[in-house]
């Protein structure tokens, strides 16, 4: 029971370490030139060519090689940029160990890393979660009438409409 609870101590303590950000936080060595009030040209210059690629219109997903994520919310022009490290695509999920955000308002540096964005861009700000954007972008939406069509696939029977349009 003893080393079951020091293993759970060291788990909580990485993950409250992992939280509170910093120099750990992936893409570190680039947040070191960004100062707040930066322009959302100023701030990926500062930082170098990030290494995301992209496709077709998945390109306009990109910021000098980091991944853009936009929001309009009340009244304000949002822009989320993902600092990185390692190689990939835009069309990966955002993943807390891999990515940094760098949150902008009208084309000015707010902050960044984790927990500013947890604090003030989905705090303050009501910025959706990276995870929910991203479902919501990959994820096509059903139809009413596809919902139905895969509920009768799933066993349901289907319902006879009340008043059948005898026009048709």
């Amino acid at each position: 029971m003893t080393s079951a609870f020091v293993r759970l101590s060291l788990v909580v303590s990485a993950v409250a370490l992992a939280a509170c950000g910093g120099a750990d936080e992936p893409g570190s060595a680039r947040l070191k030139n960004l100062k707040e009030g930066m322009t959302i040209t100023q701030a990926p210059d500062a930082m170098g060519e990030g290494p995301l690629t992209a496709t077709y219109s998945d390109t306009m997903r990109l910021l000098n090689g980091y991944r853009r994520m936009r929001y309009l919310m009340n009244g304000a022009d949002f822009n989320v940029v993902y600092s990185r490290d390692l190689p990939g695509d835009v069309k990966e999920p955002v993943l807390q160990a891999k990515e940094t955000p760098i949150v902008f308002r009208n084309d000015t540096l707010l902050g960044w890393g984790w927990r500013y964005f947890v604090d003030e861009g989905m705090g303050k700000f009501q910025l959706p979660t990276p995870l929910r954007a991203i479902d919501t972008m990959t994820t096509p939406l059903l139809s009413d009438s596809a919902k139905k069509l895969d509920s009768v696939a799933a066993g349901a029977s289907p319902v006879a409409p009340t008043k059948p349009d005898s026009t048709k």
